[in-house]
């Protein structure tokens, strides 16, 4: 994930898809970006591998985590090793710096940056949510869509 992506979702917090109807998200956890979406577009391996940098939200509070013992030599994006972790991975190892706020509902996600609230609409599309900015942007957020997956398996947590 390049470094204005990564710096962008922290600042934010802090065949065809099947689209299902809405639902309540569990948001407590570590969600990833799918690694293989493009800006508008979802991922074609169904999120099977996710980007390295993720957030953990817990309650109202948001956490960027970095993956530090992926296998990955060369499934990530352009060959970069360790970069990406695969969704059915068992467990990871992560490290946490930077914590923010998130407005979490049933179907968006509110994340506050310089006295700004964005609101995304999340979509359940298969295994992973579309999270798409509202039309009544902040200064700050750009059209890019998010395509971002929870992750199940075990993490420890490294200081």
């Amino acid at each position: 994930m390049s470094k204005i992506l990564t710096l962008f979702l922290f600042a934010l917090a802090v065949a065809s898809p099947q689209i299902t109807a809405a639902e309540e998200i569990e948001w407590d956890g570590l969600w990833f970006q799918c690694e293989f979406s493009g800006r508008q577009a979802p991922p074609d391996d169904d999120c099977a591998m996710l980007d390295d940098d993720g957030f953990l939200f817990e309650g109202e509070r948001v956490t960027y985590m970095k993956v530090i013992d992926s296998p990955e030599t060369d499934a990530c994006k352009k060959q970069r090793a360790g970069q990406c972790v695969r969704a059915d991975q068992p467990s990871v190892t992560v490290t946490a710096s930077r914590k923010g706020k998130a407005e979490l509902s049933d179907n968006t996600l509110g994340l506050r940056w310089l006295a700004c609230t964005q609101i995304f609409h999340m979509t359940k599309i298969k295994t992973f949510y579309e999270a798409r900015p509202d039309e009544d942007r902040c200064f700050w957020a750009g059209e890019k869509y998010f395509y971002l997956r929870k992750y199940d398996g075990v993490i420890t947590v490294e200081d």
